[in-house]
């Protein structure tokens, strides 16, 4: 086996990359005939080769979310458990929308388990057969995200397998979380064979022999081994033995994985013919052929994939968090992070903070340009902070974003000649500067684009000091609309806002309750003011230095107290009695690190408390049911 070191980053970036980004080309692949079977597929598409949709930008899939944010537990801690990794769930997902199917309880495993979750039944027994029932415990869902574990493994299948196993078990059991082992273990070892039959045997040895998951897929192996020229007979004896009417449930992992196997055996490492094999057998086809892409990946390396699967992506993956600003990825940076948390399990310190130095790692800019060991570009390129409803294709995982760039930020360029930075606002208004451009301040301005414009230059680096100044006036903010969701209605968002949970509407202010933030992981400020309306209060509190629903800190008001929160112990501390918190009261609240005090403003009496904070990563404002408060403004500076 080979083994990580500092000498071998780049290379294993590369394999995590190429990985990465066949996953994403087999859910591009498969999103249009999710849940189709065979038949309809030929009598729709007749045998069509490549992508048979064109998505342009797509905006978010439940395959994605997984990897993407699941494996961030890792961030925190070396040695992880099903808890640890539960825990990601219930501080990245947003409660009843995106992220993944929310077909109900005891229909979808993952509601399900979301909903053990949040009700205290913690990982593994959240997703466990015993809890569950055994139809819950193993449907597909424990092997759809586990390629995570394959990329951050660092060549070690023993570890990927771990991973895996912990993963699985917080919404799966038994034959689920063995698909979750196979497909990890597979890409693992895809980065160090040349011959996918090995690898599908090798890591059918990662499982356990008892159950059905290895007998069957077993099975398959043993029938290519004597039909080895006809992939239709074995798709036939699929059906005929292994089909969804033999098991239980809207999505089971047997019949999916028989066909990945499958395709892996008969494609012979040849990229588009298994791709395509696989898609126009049906079933759950962008998550089969996000597995079987991202082995393949692996295998091959994406020099050896066709770049009408690459070109179309260009290095985009968004998502449906509550942490709307992770909503806005790309291949190659999410790519980086699995590489580094594989060094990172290693004990192994690595810097990389490269830009463009991957095969058609674009970052996400479009126009005229190349990408070779930096950005050669000509004219405007320009890339997206924020979409608009028309600016990706649909909404089916209920997308919901943060910018990625505010007002007050500085972006700078290191290029090999002077150039133009600009910046563009939703309402079209641009802001450019020779080489660095300082966004200016102002009231619910939200920048939809940046970019730069010059004559045949190169970009080598790319610097965003993450300093906000920006002011929100929701008397004036708007909504932006998605498009239809799954139940038919349309995605509608507070533009710029993220909610977790609850419900928020425009009203001559923001009204409603629930946990909603705004703003970047890697902000720095150094005040914050929120300006509300008592009506009625329960506990309304100004959410600050937030990383997710689980780990943030907040000040607010409840029973005329106010009340410090630092959620990742979960304790409140009663900082101060209020002998003036009426009703019916407009309050501003304002906290201040550069001093160390915490103002709040009364009826024109200010009372001031000394509180070191340092203020960092989202704001946002948490209502709790019960309380009905109008929040007038909200200011970074």
């Amino acid at each position: 086996m080979n083994k990580l070191t500092r000498e071998n980053y780049k290379e294993y970036l590369y394999k995590v990359y190429s990985s990465w980004y066949g996953k994403i080309i087999g859910i591009r692949l498969g999103a249009p005939v999710e849940s189709w079977d065979y038949k309809k597929i030929l009598e729709t598409y007749h045998g069509k080769h490549g992508y048979l949709k064109d998505y342009g930008i797509f905006a978010a899939d439940d395959d994605s979310n997984g990897p993407l944010f699941f494996v961030r537990a890792l961030l925190d801690k070396n040695d992880i458990t099903s808890e640890d990794i539960g825990n990601c769930f219930l501080n990245y997902i947003q409660e009843y929308s995106g992220f993944f199917w929310w077909g109900g309880i005891g229909i979808s495993s993952e509601h399900t388990a979301y909903e053990n979750l949040k009700n205290g039944i913690k990982a593994p027994k959240s997703g466990s057969s015993e809890q569950n029932g055994l139809m819950i415990a193993e449907q597909i869902g424990g092997q759809i995200f586990s390629d995570c574990w394959g990329y951050v493994s660092g060549y070690d299948p023993l570890l990927a397998k771990d991973l895996a196993i912990k993963a699985s078990k917080v919404t799966h059991d038994l034959n689920g979380n063995e698909g979750a082992i196979f497909v990890a273990v597979a890409i693992c070892l895809a980065m160090q064979y040349d011959d996918i039959h090995k690898v599908v045997y090798d890591s059918l040895d990662y499982l356990d022999k008892n159950l059905e998951y290895y007998k069957v897929m077993k099975d398959i192996c043993e029938y290519y081994e004597n039909n080895s020229d006809d992939y239709l007979s074995c798709f036939d004896y699929i059906l005929n033995n292994y089909g969804y009417d033999k098991y239980p449930g809207t999505c089971h992992i047997i019949p999916n994985s028989s066909l990945m196997v499958m395709s892996l055996m008969y494609g012979n490492g040849d990229f588009d013919y298994t791709m395509e094999m696989l898609n126009n057998c049906g079933w759950d086809t962008d998550c089969n052929c996000g597995n079987v892409g991202s082995i393949l990946g692996a295998l091959l390396g994406i020099d050896n994939i066709d770049k009408k699967w690459i070109e179309p992506i260009n290095d985009i993956v968004n998502a449906s968090s509550c942490v709307g600003c992770l909503n806005i990825q790309t291949i190659s940076e999410s790519s980086r992070m699995f590489a580094k948390l594989a060094y990172k399990l290693k004990n192994i310190e690595i810097v990389d903070d490269n830009h463009f130095d991957l095969p058609y790692s674009s970052e996400g800019f479009f126009g005229d340009l190349i990408i070779n060991n930096g950005l050669h570009g000509n004219g405007e390129v320009y890339k997206y902070s924020y979409y608009l409803g028309d600016d990706i294709f649909d909404s089916r995982y209920d997308p919901e974003f943060s910018p990625t760039i505010y007002p007050g930020y500085t972006i700078s360029v290191k290029a090999d000649k002077d150039i133009e930075v600009f910046a563009e606002d939703v309402d079209g208004q641009r802001f450019i500067h020779k080489n660095a451009l300082k966004i200016p301040f102002a009231v619910n301005r939200i920048i939809r684009k940046y970019g730069f414009i010059g004559d045949d230059y190169t970009i080598y680096d790319i610097n965003i000091e993450h300093t906000p100044d920006v002011e929100y006036d929701f008397s004036s903010l708007s909504y932006d609309v998605y498009g239809p969701r799954y139940e038919g209605d349309n995605k509608t968002n507070i533009r710029g806002f993220v909610k977790h949970h609850g419900d928020f509407r425009l009203q001559e202010g923001l009204k409603g309750t629930g946990f909603i933030t705004i703003g970047h992981l890697l902000d720095t400020y150094s005040n914050v003011e929120w300006r509300f309306e008592i009506n009625k209060n329960n506990g309304c509190y100004l959410v600050f230095n937030c990383l997710g629903y689980l780990k943030y800190e907040a000040i607010g008001i409840k029973n005329n107290e106010l009340i410090y929160i630092k959620k990742q112990n979960e304790n409140d501390t009663i900082l101060n009695t209020l002998t003036k918190c009426q009703e019916n009261t407009i309050f501003s609240l304002k906290i201040n690190n550069s001093v160390d005090k915490i103002t709040l403003l009364i009826d024109n009496e200010t009372y001031s408390f000394d509180y070191i904070l340092h203020l960092h990563s989202l704001i946002g404002i948490y209502i709790q049911e019960g309380s009905e408060i109008n929040t007038i403004g909200l200011k970074l500076f």
